[in-house]
């Protein structure tokens, strides 16, 4: 069957990409009983138990779902960007349906962002099991007052005091991590990041305007959100030694990054032609809500920049970013995948196997790239024991691929089926 919530399965004669190592296992069975790999054999070893829902896989490939550390979520404080008129009440915006898109592109973890109350009560429910969804690590934006997204997208704080308040808070309403936006004041900052030493939660997101990248390093901010966050702070023209150093300043840290070219590419994009990023092919999927949103970024803080500017944007993108990104590779820094997709042009799920892409034609190799993607998250996540490979003992997150990624980079759009929390969904039901 095309879907199918039995408790044992079986992926017959499949190639396995294990992601621990560079290499494919082939023709083997691959044996799941309740939500767990059991078995993992050569198919004509392989002991399939009476009962399992087989999926004939020969020729097709087995590899870890994929994550995407950086998106937004659609909720009710994104209705500060229609008239009231034309905002959506809660029953317009059906969760099932709007994460089925990362579902569908074989993406099992996201972190949000920009989390909202109501995307706590959805991680609950998708953790039971009540709706079909990716694992949900939902991070708080707080920022600087009167700059930037405004509450309750962000919280906005203007003093230490505000600043540890706004974390404390957090931390009793079940987020995960704390994000840090560019306008923060440094004692701010630093109040935030000392919060959140005390009560366990990891710091990711910009870097404030008012500290440096080593300051933010130093102070233990655990993940940096785009590699635009560096460009910030270097200085024209961008010379290979100073992308060098940077880069090694990261791999010598405890920090991680995502990249997010997907989303500096898509900037590009939108100043060329926006009503053809509105009508690429995948854009057929987003709800009324995000092309409200996307058309208000628009023209609200995309059309207004100059055009010199847009030409220093085009110039950090090629001349800092890309490579930037081949460095961090080259020095061994820790990076993930993140889309910042529900920002124009990036459409939820689809958008990573852009990312993956962009990894691939700065220089990391398609394993690279895919180990971005499934390994490093779970490393970060300190849950390699769980997830992250595909190995005996390990959660059944699975993304059945109709060709090789590591001999074809854009085999990850190549999709044969999809297991998610023990619930199999064959490609025609995709």
């Amino acid at each position: 069957p095309e879907v199918s919530a039995a408790s044992v399965f079986a992926f017959i004669d499949v190639n396995v990409i294990p992601m621990d190592t560079d290499t494919v296992l082939e023709k083997q069975t691959v044996v799941i009983a309740d939500s767990r790999i059991v078995s993992i054999k050569g198919a004509g070893e392989a002991s399939i138990p009476s009962g399992a829902t087989r999926i004939e896989a020969s020729g097709q490939y087995l590899i870890p779902a994929l994550s995407d550390m950086h998106v937004h979520l659609e909720g009710d404080a994104w209705n500060l960007m229609f008239p009231p008129e034309e905002q959506f009440p809660p029953q317009a915006l059906d969760f099932e349906e709007l994460l089925f898109p990362y579902v569908a592109n074989g993406v099992a973890t996201v972190q949000v962002m920009s989390a909202l109350p109501e995307h706590i009560e959805l991680r609950q429910a998708i953790e039971h099991g009540n709706l079909l969804g990716p694992r949900l690590l939902l991070s708080k934006m707080i920022d600087g007052p009167g700059r930037a997204w405004p509450p309750p997208i962000s919280t906005w704080v203007s003093s230490p005091e505000e600043a540890r308040q706004a974390v404390l808070d957090a931390h009793r309403d079940g987020y995960d991590s704390i994000k840090v936006y560019s306008f923060l004041d440094r004692d701010s900052y630093d109040a935030i990041m000392a919060t959140a030493r005390e009560v366990g939660m990891g710091v990711g997101g910009h870097i404030p305007l008012t500290i440096t990248v080593a300051e933010a390093l130093d102070a233990g901010q655990n993940l940096i959100a785009h590699s635009e966050e560096i460009l910030k702070f270097a200085q024209k023209p961008y010379s290979q030694d100073q992308i060098d150093d940077f880069a090694n300043t990261l791999a010598a840290s405890d920090a991680w990054i995502t990249p997010t070219l997907t989303t500096s590419q898509n900037i590009l994009a939108v100043f060329e032609d926006f009503d053809t990023e509105l009508a690429k092919p995948e854009a057929r999927y987003l709800h009324p809500m995000d092309r409200g949103i996307w058309s208000f970024i628009y023209a609200n803080l995309y059309q207004p920049i100059p055009q010199d500017q847009r030409i220093a944007i085009r110039d950090g993108y090629l001349n800092f970013q890309r490579p930037l990104t081949r460095a961090l590779g080259e020095a061994g820094a820790k990076m993930m995948t993140g889309t910042d997709s529900l920002i124009p042009s990036n459409v939820p799920g689809f958008s990573i196997h852009d990312e993956l892409a962009e990894l691939v034609s700065v220089g990391l190799s398609p394993y690279e790239a895919l180990r971005s993607s499934t390994t490093e998250t779970f490393l970060f996540l300190y849950e390699m024991d769980q997830s992250g490979t595909i190995a005996v003992g390990k959660r059944c997150d699975l993304f059945l691929l109709g060709s090789n990624h590591l001999t074809d980079f854009a085999a990850t759009r190549d999709i044969s089926g999809v297991m998610l929390k023990g619930l199999w969904i064959g490609k025609v039901e995709l």
